[in-house]
């Protein structure tokens, strides 16, 4: 009879234990999904390394002649000109820099919500390498140095300004990023929706609650 006690007791001791194991493992796992949904380092890995890569190239002409036909213009450019044609290919990046600020990641049923600083150019890159320039000078005219390097320099900071105000380089930029994140939270069974700190500020989105 002890002997019977003995073994239903140690059947249920197993049962018992293999509840346990069950609904702790059920919990751990959803912890470590809750992890893996809602880690703001990896969701800041993954918008950082989701830049756009833009190349074209960066033209300037510089010259000091009309080209208006007339004897002065004509005696100009055959004595006096100078004129120069610079293009030079640039790479470009653009993406968030998140830098110190905060991700806002959010999520209900099945459902991540996270907000991203907006996209801007990170990066500009002009190949020097690879300028290719057209000078046309008068036989009065002797080589300027001077004035080649402060077209270069004009040429850097006027196509890096037309860069940064690019709005169709910066929405190319958030759909990639967009794209990555929903990729990554597919195989988990979650759908994303990302939004940008600027589309905030001109319509009211209101992120769901736990």
């Amino acid at each position: 009879m002890r002997s019977r006690a003995s073994l239903f007791f140690v059947f249920l001791l197993i049962i018992v234990i293999a509840v346990l194991a069950y609904f702790l493992g059920k919990r751990n796992a959803s912890d470590s999904l809750d992890n893996v949904v809602l880690n703001d380092v990896i969701i800041r890995q993954i918008a950082e390394l989701s830049t756009l890569e833009a190349r074209g190239n960066a033209t300037i002409k510089s010259s000091n002649i009309s080209n208006d036909g007339s004897l002065s213009d004509s005696f100009k450019k055959f004595f006096l000109e100078r004129t120069f044609n610079i293009s030079v290919p640039y790479v470009a990046k653009f993406g968030v820099n998140l830098g110190d600020q905060k991700v806002t990641i959010e999520e209900k049923n099945k459902q991540v919500y996270i907000v991203l600083p907006e996209p801007q150019l990170l990066s500009y890159e002009l190949r020097l390498d690879q300028t290719n320039a057209v000078a046309r000078k008068g036989l009065l005219e002797s080589d300027n140095e001077r004035q080649y390097d402060r077209l270069m320099q004009k040429l850097y900071e006027q196509s890096k300004g037309q860069l940064q105000e690019n709005a169709g380089y910066r929405q190319r930029a958030k759909e990639k990023i967009i794209k990555i994140l929903g990729d990554y939270y597919k195989p988990l069974g979650f759908e994303v929706d990302v939004a940008f700190v600027d589309d905030l500020k001109s319509s009211v989105i209101t992120p769901p609650r736990q």
